[in-house]
């Protein structure tokens, strides 16, 4: 039951992902989601100022306990999609930078827009 949840974690965490990188694809035609992605990101960038650590990481370690090697096939590959091999100064400097121009942007639109 633990590794299914664990899973679920890391699916989760791979949507957040997605969806903090792709997610101007859907909200430049879609205004009502550009607050949510924003929302996201800032989440995300919160975390990693705050304690550097994200908390989907953490929950899915606590769930795994000392097998931290993922099975199946998807599961390995959406670890290499979550897991990257950098620091997590540079993961919330990225995502500050991304969460600026997106603000920009989304910011003139709006303006564009009314």
């Amino acid at each position: 039951m633990r590794l299914l949840l664990a899973q679920l974690v890391l699916s989760a965490h791979a949507a957040v992902i997605a969806f903090n990188v792709l997610g101007p694809l859907w909200c430049l035609k879609r205004p009502r989601w550009r607050v949510v992605h924003l929302v996201c990101l800032g989440l995300t960038l919160a975390f990693f100022a705050g304690a550097g650590r994200c908390p989907l990481t953490d929950a899915e370690r606590a769930l795994r306990g000392e097998d931290r090697v993922a099975d199946g096939f998807i599961e390995r590959r959406l670890e290499r999609f979550v897991y990257w091999d950098v620091r997590p100064g540079q993961v919330g400097l990225a995502t500050g930078l991304w969460f600026a121009l997106w603000a920009f942007v989304y910011a003139r639109r709006w303006r564009r827009e009314c």
